[in-house]
């Protein structure tokens, strides 16, 4: 379903022509509260540089140019037939709506960037987490001899081995003394 776009008392099936059409009223509005418009010999100077530089392409600014050029004719300083003609712009085939096609794409690309960067925050989440894991049990490791990777080692048989080396030596001390003390 195609979309209408109005304005004063034009409707328009691209959103590129409305746009456009809202700039021209806008100019035709600030041209006339700047120039005295009543002033003939001014109309008839803002008349003919529109022309010339052709200011206007949408029917807004040419309704604009032909009031001009009624208010001049019947004013007397020129004739119509001796002023220059309004030159019309033709469109020969019809554009698509730009304006619309970007804004579809804009939409597109936002909503993948956006979504983009929510994954994009949660990675460093998670890669903030498992790097704070990671350093958590490299220190438990290195702080305790016996630590939860020897799990499946015989770390039981080092302690048993190092139980008995204790009481051996000791039971050796203990031996030494009592034959020093024996004799």
């Amino acid at each position: 379903m195609a979309e209408n776009y109005v304005t004063n008392q034009y409707s328009f099936e691209s959103r590129e022509s409305y746009e456009q059409t809202k700039k021209e009223a806008e100019q035709i509005k600030k041209l006339i509260h700047s120039a005295d418009l009543k002033n003939p010999k001014i109309a008839l100077k803002i008349y003919n540089k529109c022309v010339s530089d052709k200011m206007f392409h949408t029917m807004a600014g040419y309704n604009f140019l032909m009031e001009l050029r009624h208010f001049i004719g019947k004013s007397g300083l020129v004739s119509e037939q001796s002023l220059a003609p309004i030159p019309i712009k033709e469109e020969n085939e019809k554009k698509p709506d730009v304006i619309a096609q970007t804004s579809r794409k804009e939409a597109k690309w936002k909503r993948l960037y956006e979504g983009q960067q929510l994954l994009n925050k949660k990675l460093k989440i998670a890669l903030f987490a498992a790097v704070v894991l990671l350093i958590g049990f490299v220190v438990i490791n290195f702080r305790f001899e016996y630590s939860i990777f020897t799990y499946f080692t015989n770390y039981k048989a080092n302690m048993e081995e190092d139980l008995i080396d204790k009481y051996e030596k000791w039971e050796e001390r203990l031996q030494q003394k009592e034959d020093s003390l024996n004799q």
